[in-house]
This record gives C-alpha cells, structure tokens and sequence, in this order.
C-alpha cells in the first residue's frame, strides 16, 4: 500500500526518480485501482443518481448503463495515455492516469464544499487528461525504451527470416 502511494504520488512530483524505481511487476493493477478512486472521487453523485433510478425503475441496465458512464473518462484517458507512451514503455502506461484522478476528484470536493468551478463541468476532467497526456509525452521522450524490448525485437526478425527457409515437404 505505501509502494503504491509513493509510486502515485512520486509520478506527480518526482517522475523521472519513480520511473527509474519501478520494479518490473510493479503498477500491473494501478489501472484497476486508478479507475475507482476516479468513480468515488468523482462519479460518486452519478452513481447515486444511477441507484436513486434504480430504485424507481428496477433496471439492471440502468446501473450497467451508469458504471459504464463512470468508468468511461478513465478508460478513454487510459487509452490515450498509452498510445502516446507506446508499446516499448507499456509498463508505466497507467502511471500518468493519477494526474486525472487527482484534478478529477479535488474539483469534485470543491463543488461538494459550494467552490464554483468556471467553465463547463467537465472541466477538470479535461484538465486531468491533458496533465496526463502531457505525462504520457514525457516518459516517451525522456524515459528510453527497456534494451529486452529491442532484444525481443531483433529476436523476432531473426524468427521471421529463418521461418521463410521453412519448408513443409
């Protein structure tokens, strides 16, 4: 739990010493825990309102359609981030999603405390992906690809060329 905090906090303020720190399984469910600390900081009042129609319709749907809704900011973000990060860098993919966790659910208890945020409501969400997006662009600048990679890279055009003398007589 306190590798997880400081590997969270650290990409926010130390990225290029947390990158350098993280071990080779570490951060494999961070999307998974990313994604719901985004759904309770700050989908929470969606989701409330997703039972409250529950409640009167009595549709699974209505709850499938509404955690759907939820989840959708930080698996499109998700996807964006690793695009951007590429393939080479895909273990510190989930990483620069705690930029949109945090700006996401500080604005939302700001809204909660009666702060009124200017611009559309999404707005924090808007400014988290970017924060994010930004991340992204940095590890794939700065942080070089891991060398098995290319390793694994080389191997598979050796496979492939020794595949075409294959024959199956």
């Amino acid at each position: 739990m306190r590798a997880t905090i400081v590997r969270w906090g650290g990409i926010l303020i130390r990225p290029r010493a947390t990158l350098a720190a993280l071990g080779p399984g570490e951060g494999r469910f961070d999307w998974w825990l990313l994604a719901a600390l985004f759904v309770l900081g700050s989908q929470i009042q969606h989701l409330s309102e997703t039972v409250a129609r529950y409640q009167v319709f009595r549709s699974f749907w209505l709850l499938v359609n509404g955690l759907a809704i939820a989840l959708l900011t930080p698996l499109l973000v998700g996807l964006i981030v690793e695009s951007i990060v590429g393939a080479a860098r895909s273990r510190y993919r989930h990483l620069p999603l705690v930029a949109l966790v945090l700006v996401a659910t500080l604005a939302n208890l700001l809204r909660q405390q009666g702060v009124v945020i200017p611009g559309p409501r999404y707005l924090p969400e808007i400014l988290g992906t970017v924060w994010a997006a930004g991340l992204g662009v940095w590890i794939r600048k700065r942080v070089p690809p891991p060398v098995d990679v290319a390793d694994d890279a080389a191997e598979l055009a050796q496979t492939a060329d020794d595949a075409r003398g294959v024959t199956h007589d």
